[in-house]
């Protein structure tokens, strides 16, 4: 993208520091905020992911689908989607991606996938605290939601579109309501690009956000 800074070829990524003056940065502050109100959580930094790697593995498969669904509006197919975790996770999501394989680890209801919710709320009870202050990590994804189904406990990959036909193709996503869905659960990866790291502190006394 033609905001990423140079970087050196050796390295597999680096994290960016926006400034509060940045467009991008407003943008990730205001779309947190939606969900999160500033009186209960103070940023403290938002970061620009960039691993060249993996957003051209991401942009294969965003080409790939676009073509696959003409009749879908680009900003249907693709959605800025939030995923909390613990900050000890963070370098290894931003090397090596979203991992549906550990799906396990915190929750698999919608199937073993890496899950993304529309309200950054959602996503602060995965965000686990780190250090004395409690700091806590929460990515803004870009996520390759296309079509989706609602899902459940086991799946490993979405349902097939045409379930009598075993050579049909499959959904792109799982879902927990098909009407106004706000958890999205990945099977591939290359679905999802972890776009923005946004570190923060929950404000006073720890409240439900």
């Amino acid at each position: 993208p033609s905001t990423w800074v140079p970087m050196d070829p050796g390295v597999d990524f680096v994290r960016v520091t926006l400034e509060p003056a940045e467009r991008a940065y407003r943008a990730a502050y205001r779309l947190f905020h939606q969900t999160v109100s500033e009186t209960k959580a103070l940023v403290l930094g938002i970061e620009r992911v960039q691993n060249p790697f993996l957003w051209e593995k991401y942009c294969r498969k965003k080409a790939f689908m676009l073509r696959k669904l003409p009749q879908m509006p680009e900003r249907e197919l693709e959605l800025n989607l939030f995923h909390g975790t613990r900050a000890d996770t963070v370098p290894a999501i931003c090397k090596h991606n979203f991992d549906p394989r550990l799906s396990g680890k915190n929750a698999a209801v919608y199937g073993n996938g890496s899950y993304f919710a529309t309200a950054a709320s959602f996503s602060h009870g995965y965000a686990g605290r780190a250090g004395h202050a409690g700091d806590r990590c929460v990515f803004i994804a870009k996520v390759l939601a296309g079509r989706h189904a609602v899902g459940r406990t086991g799946l490993r990959r979405p349902p097939a579109l045409c379930p009598d036909d075993l050579a049909s193709d499959l959904y792109d996503s799982c879902v927990d309501n098909a009407g106004k869905p706000s958890i999205f659960a990945i099977f591939d990866s290359d679905q999802c690009y972890p776009y923005f790291l946004i570190r923060y502190r929950v404000i006073g006394n720890e409240v439900r956000l």
